[in-house]
């Protein structure tokens, strides 16, 4: 037998059918997966396919594109993505799970390739280095930490912007392995395009791809320098002023987009979070070694998506883990730097996870844990294991062989159960709520499910438990209120602790004001008894107006927009003209102007809505001046001249309805 592996070890087939096989296996593994639903996140980013009809024409095409409001950058790519699953809202979710499980399996296929060239450039053989890197491949591709990066479909963000940062740094070990470290040009075209060319693609998938240049930093000082030193290749001055300038220019770029963050650092600004900067930053610190721990011990069913209920860090020795925590982080930094030639492999991993980590867990006001995070940061972790494993002469080559087929065996059935999971949306939110049982999400979560079954009682315990793990939480408090109506119970005191919370707040966010919307809808919808009556309702939206600095944001609009809706159900088309218009003088967009005039003619009132539609003082939302994708989606629709189109279409409409309404009134 080990005379039979010996032999096909040194076959490029055996190498190919082996790594057909984990393909196959990595598929297998995650098919029950793509039965799943969406969630969360998904459908405010994917709706943006039904925001200006379908996508048949390249203006829809164009400002589709122009619409993300993930990151600063909007993630173009990724939406561009999208259209490969569909060019309307609502949509079939197994094409999008379907193509996150391509291009998972496209990140296998170009980590394979790297880790080879890593392998190669380290002197490794031809054979051995594509062993090698098959099996840290294998470790990183099925290991179940990933299914909710691929099977929930708006982390195809954090996919594409590994495939492009993947790609980026393939190009530049393959030519640094072939080449001398000299700056000439044809090292310039390569430095371009790897870094600046596939870094822009992967920045427009998602913000962190900024970090490529990084990451080539981090293989240059230890892989590629250890190379240099064992070939005897000293680096031309023409070649350190390359790396200066295609990795020095954008990681500088960077670092003062980070410096933006640090007046509120600095001056302890929570802004929508229930933390500060610094408390976030000394979290992440414990944070990152959780991380750690699951990837060498993985579990089937980790946390998912709700991880709220991690302790926070106040100080420095609160809890004192903290400052455990980021000691050890620290020494192995240091250790990895010291050893970098002599351990390349090690300190590339170890420098890499912390490089990948640079933005999303430090003291940006993001949420705290999202294991999608390490998708790309772990891709080198199984470079070392493999290496030591499978150069060990001293291990029988039988076992050599059993030990890695059985890992790889054991995280895909675990991939396999955890994917299982993901198919079955309400077994889902049950083992969530196991799992994490101090998560006020996940316990509100799984009372969803409890109620649309008819099991009250259960629904009301776990929201309950939400509410006591998490007094401020507007998801459970709004819910109650919900809960209690439903069950003709008065929601008086659920009502005013909702209204509290909310005034407290002072600057609402986007999830204060999606949450905002969900009780003003359900309250306008009749379901509360004396709760929706039009006096009660106007009474709550004007004490929301008053509470707080809302800066005529999302939270000042919504509640303009519902206080207009209101007059129009009681019939006042003159109070809901005024309220329009100061929606529109607030937003400041042609749009909104648009929809208000629709919402009138919708109730029956013509006139009130032609009057609104030809006020010509909107100021068209050009901008501040601040090159944003708002400001470039803003000139894409006056150039088109966009809202003319469909401000004389509606105008049209609007006049046909009157007439007939007029002959209507005659006859």
């Amino acid at each position: 037998m080990s005379r039979w592996l010996a032999k096909a070890a040194t076959r490029p087939v055996a190498l190919f059918v082996t790594m057909v096989l984990t393909m196959g296996l990595a598929w297998l593994v995650y098919w029950p997966g793509l039965k799943g639903d969406f969630l969360f996140d998904d459908y405010s980013n994917l709706a943006l396919l039904g925001m200006y009809g379908r996508i048949d024409n390249w203006q829809s095409f164009w400002l589709y594109l122009l619409s993300g409001f993930s990151g600063p950058t909007g993630r173009p790519l990724s939406h561009l993505s999208f259209l490969m699953d569909a060019d309307v809202w609502p949509a079939d979710p197994w094409p999008f799970k379907r193509s996150n499980l391509l291009i998972h399996l496209a990140n296998g296929l170009l980590l394979f390739g790297l880790l080879r060239s890593l392998l190669r450039a380290a002197g490794k053989p031809k054979m051995c280095s594509g062993w090698i890197a098959l099996l840290a491949m294998a470790l990183w591709l099925l290991h179940p930490f990933w299914v909710s990066t691929t099977l929930y479909v708006v982390q195809r963000m954090a996919q594409l912007a590994a495939l492009y940062t993947l790609a980026g740094l393939w190009m530049w070990v393959s030519w640094r392995r072939l080449h001398s470290p000299k700056g000439d040009w044809r090292m310039w075209l390569t430095a371009l395009v790897a870094v600046w060319g596939f870094g822009l693609l992967s920045v427009l998938s998602k913000e962190n791809g900024a970090l490529l240049p990084g990451f080539v930093l981090v293989l240059e000082v230890t892989v590629l320098a250890s190379m240099d030193a064992r070939r005897g290749y000293e680096a031309k001055t023409s070649f350190h002023w390359l790396r200066r300038i295609v990795l020095g220019i954008p990681l500088l770029l960077l670092l003062l987009y980070v410096a933006r963050a640090v007046p509120a650092l600095l001056a302890g600004e929570a802004g929508n979070r229930d933390f500060t900067p610094f408390e976030r930053l000394l979290t992440e610190g414990r944070i990152l070694w959780d991380y750690v721990f699951n990837l060498i011990l993985p579990r089937p069913y980790p946390g998912g998506l709700f991880n709220d209920d991690v302790r926070l860090s106040t100080g420095i020795f609160t809890p004192w883990t903290t400052a455990l925590a980021w000691a050890a982080w620290l020494a192995f930094m240091v250790w990895a730097v010291r050893v970098r030639r002599r351990y390349p492999f090690v300190a590339a991993a170890v420098l890499f996870f912390l490089m990948g980590h640079v933005l999303e867990s430090s003291f940006l006001q993001l949420e705290l844990y999202f294991e999608h995070r390490n998708y790309l940061p772990a891709m080198l972790a199984g470079l070392p294991l493999a290496t030591w494993w499978l150069t060990r002469a001293a291990v029988p080559q039988d076992i050599r062989v059993a030990v890695p087929v059985g890992v790889v065996l054991m995280l895909a059935a675990m991939t396999f159960m955890r994917a299982d999971l993901w198919s079955n949306p309400y077994l889902q939110a049950l083992k969530w709520a196991q799992v994490n049982p101090d998560s006020p999400r996940a316990q509100n979560y799984l009372a969803g499910f409890w109620w649309d079954v008819g099991n009250y009682e259960e629904a009301a315990r776990l929201n309950q438990r939400a509410i006591e793990l998490d007094p401020n939480g507007l998801a459970w408090l709004i819910t109650r209120v919900m809960y209690q109506c439903a069950q003709d119970q008065s929601p008086d005191a659920a009502l005013d602790r909702v209204e509290s919370v909310l005034q407290a707040k002072g600057r609402m966010g986007a999830v204060g004001t999606y949450q905002t919307e969900k009780l003003l809808d359900y309250l306008m919808a009749g379901n509360c008894g004396r709760f929706s009556e039009l006096s009660e309702l106007l009474a709550l939206i004007e004490r929301l107006q008053q509470a707080g600095n809302h800066d005529g944001g999302q939270f000042e609009q919504l509640l303009l927009q519902r206080r207009a809706a209101l007059f129009l159900l009681d019939g006042d088309a003159q109070a809901a003209y005024r309220s329009l218009r100061e929606l529109i003088a607030v937003s400041g967009q042609l749009g909104t102007q648009l929809r208000g005039a629709a919402m009138l003619a919708s109730a029956g009132h013509y006139q009130e809505a032609l009057e609104l539609l030809d006020d010509s003082n909107v100021p068209g939302g050009q901008g501040d001046g601040e090159i944003s994708l708002q400001s470039l989606r803003n000139w894409y629709l006056k150039w088109t001249n966009y809202y003319e189109g469909e401000r004389e279409s509606l105008r049209v409409i609007i006049r046909s309805d009157l007439d007939a309404h007029l002959r209507q009134k005659e006859s």
